[in-house]
């Protein structure tokens, strides 16, 4: 009987401690019986290995040889602990290997990715793009034969990702969003939650959410004048987000203010904001 050889993208959702409202994390199989390539490994929990190695098995996959990590963020990397018997090549980018090698002790070698560099599996060439701005290490992966981009973290299919410090840059967001508004896309793998099939206007509606919010930082400090990032952030959401995620939208807003430093529009002095004139 003749193998089929056809290529598979497939989105596994790995269940991880993610934050609200998602409660997984996708994990996606690239390949064929042949060879395949998973990308994010999920949690370090049974459940991580059980569920890829039934996706692996449902779609007639080879055992992936090689794990990209997007990020070192848990709920991404950890789940490499799980799969050690695969005995993977673990790529990530050099700006999160220490972070990477940090969260998934003790796999202690890592293979280096770079902007640009194509990564060729079952015969299909996969552009690995490097996205700063949720990490500063932070990879996507472009199947331009597909008019696919896997995301990590960049985009998620509701609402947005955070961006904030120590690891996140606002300004290198910006800009990775606007570098991906330039690809031929015609659905992308989130880091959480279903295939995002409206590419370009989820793009536009992460980056025009950002302007509004660095508009509206601006705005609120204008009005009051100085505002610590603790009040900036109850001013902003007004207890519409989940208890569970205020420290990162605060984070977030930090991020912003951050880039507005940079920019010289704000300034700080005893952890109080303030508008240059």
């Amino acid at each position: 009987m003749q193998k089929d050889r056809t290529i598979k993208i497939i989105r596994v959702p790995i269940q991880t401690p993610t934050l609200w409202p998602h409660t997984e994390t996708n994990c996606y199989l690239i390949g064929n019986d042949k060879e395949s390539l998973l990308v994010d490994a999920g949690y370090d929990h049974q459940t991580t290995k059980k569920e890829l190695e039934r996706a692996i098995l449902e779609n007639s996959l080879a055992k992936p040889k090689s794990i990209i990590l997007t990020h070192s963020h848990p709920d991404h990397a950890l789940g490499v602990r799980q799969l050690i018997d695969w005995s993977p090549i673990v790529y990530c980018h050099n700006d999160e290997k220490q972070a990477i090698m940090a969260a998934i002790s003790p796999v202690n070698e890592l293979s280096i990715l770079n902007d640009d560099d194509i990564i060729r599996i079952a015969g299909l060439d996969i552009t690995v793009i490097h996205t700063p701005g949720h990490t500063a290490g932070h990879l996507s992966l472009y199947i331009a034969s597909e008019e696919i981009l896997i995301a990590g973290d960049n985009i998620v299919t509701d609402g947005t990702t955070w961006i904030g410090p120590p690891d996140g840059d606002m300004t290198d967001y910006v800009h990775t969003l606007n570098r991906l508004k330039q690809l031929k896309i015609t659905k992308i793998g989130p880091g959480h939650g279903e295939w995002v099939l409206n590419p370009h206007e989820q793009i536009e509606f992460v980056l025009e959410r950002r302007l509004y919010r660095e508009s509206q930082i601006k705005s609120l400090l204008k009005e009051h004048k100085q505002l610590t990032s603790n009040r900036l952030t109850n001013l902003i959401y007004k207890n519409t987000i989940h208890p569970s995620i205020y420290e990162v939208a605060k984070r977030t807003t930090e991020a912003h203010l951050i880039k507005l430093m940079k920019e010289d529009h704000v300034s700080l002095k005893d952890s109080v904001y303030s508008l240059r004139s």
